[in-house]
């Protein structure tokens, strides 16, 4: 995404030391130091910090979890008006975003994007109560959907 659109600034955000330290390493080889960033951590912890919390106009994801969890961790990450983007299972709808649930987040679904790979695109409408998102134990335990 950094070298398709050069006009954007990016934090990849990711929980596993490994993985960012690869981030790191794959930013520095393309020179692209300068507009994207790694972010080490859990993003139901990162989204409660000043830095990260309602300041993205988008969120990009793979389903790192079922879709309750991934809208809510993404929910204290957006600003009003940002989209989340999430990449689903083939064959899925609109139902896997249930409107009530979502509307807790301040978020609603947009549209499916049905082609290979898919995507959901959600957009932030209100900036998500203080409260959300929950640890991540809360989210696995009791998904809001």
């Amino acid at each position: 995404m950094a070298l398709e659109q050069p006009n954007i600034d990016l934090v990849l955000l990711d929980r596993s030391q490994r993985r960012a330290d690869f981030l790191e390493i794959a930013v520095q080889d393309l020179k692209l130091a300068d507009r994207v960033t790694i972010a080490l951590g859990d993003a139901a912890e990162l989204a409660h910090l000043p830095q990260h919390r309602h300041v993205y106009d988008g969120v990009v994801s793979r389903a790192f979890g079922p879709p309750a969890a991934v809208a809510e961790c993404s929910a204290g990450l957006l600003r009003a008006g940002g989209r989340l983007v999430v990449s689903e299972p083939p064959g899925c709808g609109e139902a896997r975003w249930p409107t009530e649930a979502l509307a807790r987040l301040g978020m609603r679904f947009v549209q499916r994007i049905a082609r290979a790979p898919t995507f959901a695109e959600l957009e932030c409408l209100a900036a998500a109560d203080p409260a959300y998102p929950r640890t991540w134990k809360q989210i696995r335990k009791r998904p809001l959907f």
